[in-house]
């Protein structure tokens, strides 16, 4: 009887678990596809792999902050083992497509959707996945990247590019929506400077500090959650929205807010958080490319415990802009923790030499009285100067009429500014060999180095002008090189040709970056001339009797000619002709032009009029003809051309500033 109640008890049980996933909104359905993962020490980044759903991620610790054995495996963006609430809008010309692959679910179903064009798959350590809206190509790539505040690689760097691949401008924007989640706590409080967000918020511009933060406590935090917005390559929004995620599901763009309501899901009645950060449309080029980045993952808060439970946290690392200054954002955490109220508690921050604060922010601040279990924050804005590089500890202390006083500091490094240096490393020198220049085409390397303190976000390498070459495999003259580290120097090559003049010509390049002032350098390089010229060009110049060896007759660098016309004169007492064929110059690209190979009988020794006709007048460089002979007897056999007549389309004789060049193949035993 006993086994039997436990039986039916453990039945219940299942089929309670099994009502409670199928119907909970935020438990994925059944995937045959595994999802696309990338994971490290702290954190994994998982992507749908679709087809439904395709590209939307999600965000866990794997062992998360090595200093908290608390926060690990747990998510910080709902998805497992299949993302689907989180997701993100393109806004084209007022439409608005949702990116990956289609959905039936409540999160973004009533989206436009596009055609997939690279499905999630792994390149270079990177989740890359793209699509095609309209003719936007959008392409999502999701990495590691350090962490503000914590310098592990412990945050999601998320990456959205968009190219206008057609012909008309169009009105671009985006909103990335997250669905977050710090372990078990789907409604914890949303810390953004000095405000304490709980309920429907929306901020706007100025109104956006550097980053947001949220923790279920500041005493024993499970997870710290940290979404990054402004600084080095982000790019900040301009509007950032708090709310539920049923309303963000719903909602592919704006989202109805109320002021006080609390982050309950739409329609439903559990807790459940999300972020939107907007990025306003706005023109975007046939041919421009548009990126979009800002991280999220975990937030670095030094802790001191006490009746007055202080945390700080600040940038661990900032590096200094072009002007040798820094502006960054401190804030303190304050909690009570003791069984009262805690009267007049007030915060002041002390800063070391070259960290000053920003105008209007005073060191002192009152934060009033603190509940049992309440915390209060105070956010100063901190500009780090010169003076200031190689860090400093910034320290914060609290104190109440009732409680002891309590303090934290934290160190942040202050790095001096990038620099960038671009110089042209090889280039390389030109001269004629057989009638052309070598080498050819021209190879061009442009080394790119910085040689500051701190990363150059952005950064670009660019052929400034290159006379009179053009660019071969296509016409990019600028590339993208993306954040570049210290004393990392890259190297760029570009293969030039094209039909420049003789005479000097001088390469310009630079390296640009955001915030970073430019880099120039330059190099000449001699282009030969090149003379026009007949000449006759044997296969062999010594060869035995008996011997089938050829000659050419060449027409090199000869511009606009239509026609040839000449006559072949060889010694007929050591060679006998065997053949004549059509030269490469009347056949090129497989298309057979009028020739003629002329009169071999007549006249012993010669070959006269022969002839050729280009389909189009043009720069010629090649063989008019080939001449095959069989060698007879020793001697030094010469070969020359005579009567020659050049025209160009007009009909006009072409004149040579010297006569055609004869060359002897010598016949012997040996």
């Amino acid at each position: 009887m006993v086994r039997s109640c436990k039986a039916r008890a453990v039945v219940t049980a299942l089929v309670l678990l099994w009502c409670a996933f199928i119907m909970h909104p935020g438990i994925s359905r059944a995937d045959t596809a595994a999802p696309v993962e990338i994971s490290n020490q702290f954190i994994r980044i998982t992507v749908n792999p679709g087809p439904a759903e395709a590209g939307r991620f999600g965000l866990e610790t794997t062992g998360g902050d090595p200093r908290n054995p608390a926060d690990d495996g747990l998510p910080l963006i709902y998805g497992r083992p299949m993302p689907w609430t989180s997701y993100t809008t393109v806004r084209i010309d007022g439409s608005d497509w949702v990116f990956g692959g289609k959905t039936t679910r409540r999160a973004g179903r009533s989206g436009m959707y596009g055609e997939q064009v690279r499905p999630p798959q792994i390149e270079d350590g990177k989740v890359v996945c793209s699509y095609m809206l309209g003719d936007i190509l959008v392409t999502q790539e999701l990495s590691f990247v350090k962490s503000p505040s914590t310098r592990y690689l412990d945050t999601a760097r998320i990456h959205y590019k968009l190219e206008n691949t057609g012909s008309v401008t169009r009105s671009v924007g985006l909103r990335l929506m997250i669905d977050t989640m710090l372990g078990a706590n789907d409604g914890a409080p949303l810390r953004v400077g000095e405000k304490t967000i709980v309920s429907d918020t929306m901020l706007s511009r100025r109104e956006i500090p550097d980053y947001w933060q949220a923790f279920d406590s500041i005493v024993e935090p499970s997870v710290t959650a940290q979404g990054t917005m402004a600084g080095g390559e982000l790019t900040p929004p301009t509007q950032i929205a708090f709310s539920d995620w049923g309303s963000f599901a719903d909602n592919l763009w704006d989202v109805n807010l109320v002021h006080g309501r609390e982050f309950v899901r739409a329609r439903e009645s559990d807790l459940d958080s999300a972020v939107a950060m907007y990025w306003s449309p706005s023109l975007l080029a046939p041919g421009e490319v548009r990126h979009y980045v800002t991280y999220y993952g975990l937030g670095g808060i030094t802790l001191a415990p006490g009746k007055l439970a202080l945390g700080m946290t600040a940038p661990s690392e900032v590096g200094l802009s072009a002007d040798g200054t820094a502006s960054f954002l401190a804030v303190a955490y304050v909690s009570n923790t003791g069984e009262g109220p805690a009267h007049d508690v007030t915060a002041s921050l002390s800063l070391p030499i070259g960290f000053t604060l920003a105008d209007g922010h005073a060191r002192t601040r009152t934060v009033g009285d603190l509940e049992p279990g309440e915390t209060a924050q105070v956010a100063w804005q901190v500009i780090a100067s010169w003076g200031a590089v190689g860090g400093g500890n910034l320290e914060v202390n609290v104190s109440a009429t009732n409680a002891n006083p309590n303090k934290v500091s934290r160190r942040v490094e202050i790095l001096a500014p990038p620099r960038l240096l671009a110089r042209i490393s090889h280039l390389e020198a030109l001269q004629v060999r057989g009638e052309e220049i070598y080498p050819w085409p021209v190879r061009l390397t442009v080394r790119v180095e910085n040689t500051g303190g701190s990363p150059a976000h952005w950064a670009r390498v660019k052929l400034d002008s290159i006379g009179g070459f053009s660019v071969i495999g296509g016409d990019v003259t600028q590339l993208l090189l993306g954040t570049l580290e210290p004393n990392r120097p890259l190297d760029f090559t570009w293969v030039l040709g094209g039909h420049p003049d003789a005479g000097t010509h001088t390469i310009l390049v630079s390296a640009s970056a955001d915030d970073v002032p430019a880099s120039s350098a330059s190099a000449s390089i001699q282009v030969p001339l090149l003379v026009p010229k007949v000449w006759v060009k044997p296969s062999k110049t010594r060869v035995m009797p008996g011997d089938i060896f050829s000659v050419d007759v060449m027409i090199t660098n000869v511009p606009d000619l239509k026609s040839a016309k000449f006559d072949l004169r060889y010694d007929n007492d050591f060679v006998d002709l065997a053949l004549v064929s059509r030269g490469g110059l009347f056949a090129a690209g497989g298309e057979l032009m009028p020739w003629s190979e002329g009169d071999s009988r007549s006249t012993p020794g010669r070959v006269a009029g022969t002839w050729g006709s280009l389909n189009s007048p043009g720069y010629a460089w090649g063989s008019a003809a080939t001449f095959y002979f069989q060698a007879r007897a020793m001697g030094d056999a010469r070969f020359s051309v005579e009567n020659l007549v050049l025209s160009d389309a007009s009909g006009r004789v072409i004149s040579l500033e010297s006569v055609p060049t004869p060359c002897t193949v010598q016949i012997t035993r040996q």
